[in-house]
């Protein structure tokens, strides 16, 4: 009975997951812990099993939606993962626990800016984000599955994937959640394209994430196989709704309803890191 209860909230999982571009894997470990008595280690080494089959399969369909923006992956992933050693090493000498509080509860401001009600405003031509967007080496993308055009900044998107990098390596936590916004928010690339993106991030960080696990034995795979089957199932059945042209709205409201369970996924890291000593 447990295995079916898991398998369909493993489903679940992943199926939100890859709609917002998160993966899921800040979800499923506090649930494998508080609700089907996985250890934190064996948790997290299943998390990690379960998002490569689910990431594969998500960045399989939106290739085929032209949905994947393989530069912006690139100008992000790369110095997150100079930024990833970085935060590692800082771990040593910030206060890590109070700095995670503070991050859980930006994290669910900005999920909760997200949700609220905003009017379309016209584009401004001064200001910040303007000057950010404006820069004489911006250059623009133009999208194939939103056709929609956006504008970048190589070295700005590069300097916001180490900083996001930074985080995921000085929390111990995915980046995925915190990159989306920026690409949304800051750069204005439409929600598909940026979830799209995310999950084309996580097909390498999971894999490697999975290697790593395996290797010290936290991947056990009498309690990682059911995990990965639900991660894989849910993901080619969010992969198949989401060939439907979804409203970016939606979409957007979705990605902040994640950005809140995200916030709340932080907080019982923080309070399972409190009592194991290990964190994700």
């Amino acid at each position: 009975m447990q295995e079916i209860v898991l398998f369909i909230v493993g489903v679940a999982v992943s199926a939100f997951g890859v709609t917002v571009g998160f993966g899921g894997g800040v979800f499923l470990v506090p649930i494998l812990i508080l609700f089907f008595g996985y250890n934190i280690e064996v948790a997290i080494g299943s998390s990690m099993a379960a998002m490569v089959p689910a990431a594969l399969i998500a960045s399989f369909f939106n290739s085929r939606n032209h949905s994947i923006d393989y530069l912006v992956g690139a100008l992000l992933q790369l110095p997150a993962m100079a930024g990833t050693v970085l935060g590692a090493y800082l771990v040593a000498s910030l206060p890590v626990q109070e700095l995670q509080m503070v991050f859980a509860l930006f994290v669910l401001v900005v999920g909760i800016t997200l949700l609220l009600p905003h009017t379309q405003q016209p584009p401004r031509h001064t200001g910040l984000m303007y000057l950010v967007r404006y820069v004489p080496t911006t250059f623009i993308r133009k999208n194939k599955a939103s056709h929609l055009a956006y504008r970048l900044n190589g070295g700005l998107v590069s300097v916001f994937g180490f900083v996001s990098g930074t985080v995921a390596g000085l929390f111990g936590i995915g980046g995925g959640f915190l990159q989306i916004p920026i690409m949304t928010r800051l750069f204005r690339i439409p929600a598909k394209v940026a979830t799209s993106t995310s999950l084309f991030i996580l097909v390498v960080t999971s894999f490697t994430g999975f290697i790593s696990h395996f290797l010290i034995g936290n991947v056990l795979w009498s309690r990682s196989l059911p995990v990965v089957l639900s991660f894989t199932v849910g993901s080619l059945l969010a992969s198949l709704f989401k060939k439907e042209n979804q409203p970016g709205y939606n979409l957007e409201k979705l990605i902040a309803i994640g950005l809140l369970l995200a916030g709340i996924g932080v907080l019982l890291n923080l309070m399972l890191k409190s009592h194991t000593g290990f964190s994700f």
